[in-house]
């Protein structure tokens, strides 16, 4: 009996890179010189333009009028914008807070610490706002806290235009009510 081997099979070689023959030099001094030659293009298109399509394609531009001193300039919005006015009804705000004006103040407290110093920075920074802020010195359970206060308001709309600019700077605050003393 013929035993049948196989041959052994040959070892594949790997195909190496394609080579095109071109440089890459090449192709970055042809981008060079397109890129020059459209940018004179570009910079003297009018005498191209003529060149290209003839004088009868260019259309002279027409000076803008400027108004002689005989006319007289008039603009619409003088017109128009009392025509566009919304009142706005304030009336209704301010008889809100008269309502109860004698029962109770607004404050604002932006922090209580337990050191001074944190509380004098906060009080500072709020100042840099534009707010008027106060520093209570208290004791609570024997220890001392430095709360820092602003107000009092006589409005509780006051209060949230003050909280609601504090929320914005990222400042946290608690209101608080306080029976207006006698």
């Amino acid at each position: 009996m013929r035993d049948y081997k196989k041959a052994p099979a040959k070892p594949k070689r790997r195909p190496g890179p394609k080579t095109t023959g071109a440089k890459p030099g090449r192709a970055y001094v042809t981008g060079l010189v397109s890129g020059i030659a459209l940018t004179l293009l570009i910079q003297n298109w009018e005498p191209v333009r003529d060149q290209l399509m003839g004088p009868a394609a260019v259309q002279p531009e027409t000076p803008a009028t400027e108004p002689t001193e005989t006319e007289e300039v008039t603009f619409e919005f003088y017109t128009r914008l009392p025509q566009m006015e919304v009142p706005v009804d304030t009336r209704r705000d301010q008889i809100r807070d008269d309502k109860e004006p004698g029962k109770y103040l607004y404050m604002l407290q932006a922090g209580s610490f337990d050191k001074q110093a944190d509380a004098e920075r906060l009080k500072a920074q709020l100042a840099l706002l534009g707010e008027v802020a106060v520093i209570q010195k208290v004791t609570v359970n024997g220890a001392t806290m430095h709360r820092v206060r602003l107000g009092p308001f006589n409005s509780s709309r006051k209060l949230d235009a003050v909280n609601h600019r504090l929320i914005r700077e990222e400042i946290p605050t608690m209101a608080l009510k306080i029976p207006r003393p006698d």
